[in-house]
């Protein structure tokens, strides 16, 4: 049984919550990444004589990686591959939709993504990424 293709309206909600959480996932990136970076660099600069600059870099490159994650213009490219917000988003869809095991599993999405917050609150870390999507629960 293959699941039909949603309505124009449908599709349309769907990318714009998508572009929304994205740009409060890069200015949230943006707001967390700005005063480290900075940090990093003063840091590097007091540690100069001892060794090579690797902070400031090293915040560079996660501040990358995350980019390509959140991938803000993915809509326009669907058919870009890899590991994303928007493969996350699809998968967890995927998950609901499922008439057989939907309800079930998106329990268990809930469940997982309550602990990883109350996790965060407890340890009263910002992270700079959201964690990796739940293991699939098959």
């Amino acid at each position: 049984m293959s699941v039909p293709e949603p309505a124009p309206t449908t599709l349309l909600l769907r990318d714009v919550l998508r572009f929304q959480l994205k740009l409060w996932l890069e200015a949230a990136r943006d707001v967390v990444l700005s005063p480290i970076t900075l940090a990093a660099a003063v840091l590097d600069f007091l540690l100069l004589k001892q060794q090579p600059p690797r902070y400031f870099r090293a915040l560079l490159m996660l501040g990358r990686k995350s980019e390509d994650w959140i991938d803000l213009w993915g809509l326009v490219d669907r058919g870009a591959k890899g590991e994303n917000v928007d493969a996350v988003l699809a998968r967890i869809e995927q998950v609901v939709r499922d008439p057989r095991s939907g309800a079930r599993r998106a329990r268990v999405l809930l469940r997982w993504a309550e602990r990883n917050v109350s996790r965060q609150r407890r340890a009263g870390a910002v992270s700079t990424m959201p964690p990796p999507p739940p293991p699939s629960v098959e």
